[in-house]
């Protein structure tokens, strides 16, 4: 029998220890670390699940850093949005009609105090965090308005408001104060007429005519502004049996330019009571003579309401004009104001733009800036003057293929669409209209007839063409305001910052939005009045102005889309969002954060025990191997 080493393999042995060694050195690293491997390709079967996961927890410090940023934004708009409402509620209740306060205090402060508002509004608005500025949707490089004082005085040979307001209030006064408004008696009548100077958008427009007087004749004007050349008549009897008598009066309503409505009445005295008063006309010998002491307190009457009421609304629609609301262009008088006859576009050579900031081109308010007129059996679609093609819908084209309806396109400036129902149409038939927005985008609008009850985009036929005529322009303004607020979008989406995988927060605000607008307008029109205790006119220019103001920023605005309380409260919606996927992520990376750990991570106890077996194995391999290596025939005997 042979004993050798041959039967013990060193050469196997020496790479079993080699191996324990390797393993004693990877778990003395483990035991410092706490880490599996200290590299990637140690990994072995755990590298694609650690990359993995390591992956998904650097997309989610993504997602929390872009939290972090919107969440310290949102809480800027927050206080911001909160100090905006508190201005418009004090801004309300500064000035209350009748309420002028002691030796007019009230009156004397009104304006400072506006203009204080407006600047800090202004401020609010051109607000910034770390150099982005909030309130102008994505355009966010730079502030959004002007400040204060160039928005009221202009700069560098731009007209501010101030200019915008005196060319308006001319236009609506008219050469003679009377609202762009003319009397007139016939010799030897006993008939007033009353017309306005031209067919124009500015001064007074008579609405209603009425008169307690069976002796007094009165035509009702038409409907909207009074075509050049039509008038409406007040004529008195000329017996005198049949005399207008003491404390009748005459009524006549009339529309001003900021769409409000004012009212005078005028009274009859006889001579031998006659108090002088503005109100009140003297009952002449005939009536001829009666017609004409009713013209001359006419007159003087519209010349009262120049002064104040009128002269009130026309600093409101002076800042309609001015401060532009989204689709719709800044607008000044065009030509000599107290003789015009229309607005024009401005732009930024001649007059401030009061905001540069993001802005829809179409605005759903206004139709796109169309008007839909109906006259029998004719509905009318046209563009509203002046046409801008930076602002609204410009009108395409109109089809219908049926012989109840036909169809005409005027291509002109402004463009317009007549349907006219020659006949009842039946069930199915249509009108198609082709609206185009600024950037060259086409929609078309469908009108269908149906029988019975019409949903969206349908209109009922009606018992004649007339009545058709009047459910097809109901249904055409739907689906045109429809396509309106399609194409304006909602400011909020201006910016958006992605939370989640399938999410994105949308937080954008432009400060032309309704709510800031009617703040920025009604301080200006406040902040440039002035009432003066030698003017007669102040206190009811004073009540026209309080009362405008309390209209504005009434509280029943706050559920329109855009005002400060319905964006206070999308941007609190924002806010939750983030806070929810706040948490999410926060739970997930827990989750991840175990995950990674069993995959890359060690337990220390585990690890001391394995060494401690290890070494264990090694010192018994090492005397073995150390036996094995001395073994011989003597030995072994």
């Amino acid at each position: 029998m042979i004993v050798n080493k041959s039967m013990f393999p060193l050469q196997t042995g020496f790479g079993v220890i080699s191996k324990m060694q390797d393993k004693f050195a990877t778990l003395q690293m483990q035991l410092g670390t706490g880490e599996k491997a200290s590299t990637l390709s140690e990994m072995g079967r755990d590298l694609p699940m650690s990359l993995s996961v390591r992956a998904r927890l650097s997309k989610i410090e993504g997602f929390s850093a872009n939290i972090d940023t919107v969440k310290l934004r949102l809480s800027f708009l927050d206080k911001t949005m909160s100090r905006l409402d508190s201005i418009e509620g004090e801004a309300r209740n500064s000035a209350v009609q009748g309420q002028y306060g002691t030796n007019n205090i009230n009156m004397a402060t009104l304006p400072s105090l506006s203009k204080a508002r407006l600047d800090e509004v202004v401020t609010l608005l051109n607000s910034d965090v770390a150099g982005r500025y909030l309130f102008g949707g994505a355009n966010t490089d730079a502030a959004p308005l002007p400040d204060t004082d160039t928005l009221l005085n202009g700069q560098g040979g731009k007209a501010g408001f101030k200019t915008v307001l005196t060319e308006r209030k001319a236009a609506d006064a008219g050469l003679d104060g009377r609202g762009r408004l003319a009397s007139s008696q016939a010799v030897g009548t006993s008939t007033v007429s009353l017309a306005e100077d031209g067919v124009h958008p500015f001064g007074m427009k008579l609405s209603t005519m009425s008169t307690t007087s069976s002796s007094v004749t009165v035509t009702q004007p038409a409907a909207g502004t009074l075509p050049l050349g039509d008038q409406v008549d007040v004529t008195f009897a000329p017996t005198p049996a049949a005399q207008i008598i003491e404390g009748q009066s005459i009524s006549m309503g009339f529309s001003l330019p900021d769409g409000s409505e004012t009212l005078i009445t005028l009274r009859a005295v006889d001579a031998a009571n006659a108090a002088g008063a503005v109100d009140e006309f003297v009952i002449g010998a005939d009536a001829e003579a009666t017609a004409a002491n009713f013209k001359t307190t006419l007159d003087a009457k519209l010349v009262e309401v120049g002064n104040n009421v009128l002269a009130g609304a026309s600093t409101f629609a002076a800042s309609e004009n001015f401060y532009n609301g989204p689709g719709e262009p800044v607008l000044r008088v065009q030509g000599n104001p107290a003789t015009a006859t229309a607005l024009r576009v401005a732009d930024d050579t001649d007059t401030i733009m009061w905001y540069s900031g993001q802005s829809p081109a179409v605005s759903a308010q206004g139709l796109g800036r169309l008007e839909i007129n109906t006259a029998a059996d004719t509905v009318t679609l046209g563009e509203k003057a002046p046409v801008s093609d930076k602002y609204g819908f410009q009108i395409g084209a109109v089809s219908a293929a049926t012989a109840n309806i036909s169809t005409t396109y005027t291509a002109t400036d402004p463009s317009a669409v007549a349907v006219k129902f020659n006949a009842v149409p039946a069930a199915g038939e249509s009108v198609d209209i082709t609206l185009t927005d600024p950037a060259g985008v086409s929609r078309t609008v469908t009108v269908t007839a149906v029988v019975g009850k019409a949903g969206p985009g349908q209109f009922t036929i009606g018992a004649d063409v007339n009545s058709t005529a009047t459910n097809f322009a109901a249904s055409l303004k739907g689906v045109v305001g429809e396509a309106a607020a399609a194409a304006e979008g909602n400011p909020r989406q201006s910016v958006t910052s992605q939370v989640d995988d399938s999410t994105r927060v949308p937080y954008g605000i432009e400060a032309n939005e309704s709510g800031f607008l009617r703040l920025v307008r009604t301080l200006s029109a406040l902040s440039v009045e002035t009432y003066p205790d030698s003017d007669p006119s102040s206190k009811a220019r004073f009540d026209t102005m309080a009362k405008r103001q309390q209209s504005e920023l009434s509280e029943g605005h706050n559920s329109e889309q855009g005002s400060i309380e319905i964006v206070t409260m999308q941007l609190a919606v924002a806010h939750n969002a983030l806070d929810n996927s706040a948490k999410r992520h926060t739970d997930y990376k827990s989750q991840l954060d175990n995950l990674l750990s069993d995959v890359e991570t060690v337990s220390k106890e585990d690890v001391a025990m394995e060494i401690m077996a290890l070494q264990t194995r090694l010192q018994a391999s090492y005397q073995v191997t150390s036996m094995v290596s001395k073994l011989s025939l003597v030995n072994f005997l």
